[in-house]
């Protein structure tokens, strides 16, 4: 996860940034019902947009 302790993002403003996440447009159904799920919500979605 590109996460700080902080829950800052590690690669804001670095070239190596993927698109996705300067396009994310945040949606209720990605936060879930609590931090847990919307951290889940984020991992596959980082697994699914790394470069191979």
């Amino acid at each position: 996860m590109q996460l700080y302790n902080t829950l800052r993002c590690r690669i804001f403003g670095h070239p190596d940034r993927p698109a996705v996440c300067a396009g994310l447009q945040p949606q209720l159904d990605m936060c879930g019902q609590d931090r847990a799920q919307a951290m889940l919500w984020l991992t596959q979605l980082e697994q699914a947009t790394r470069p191979h």
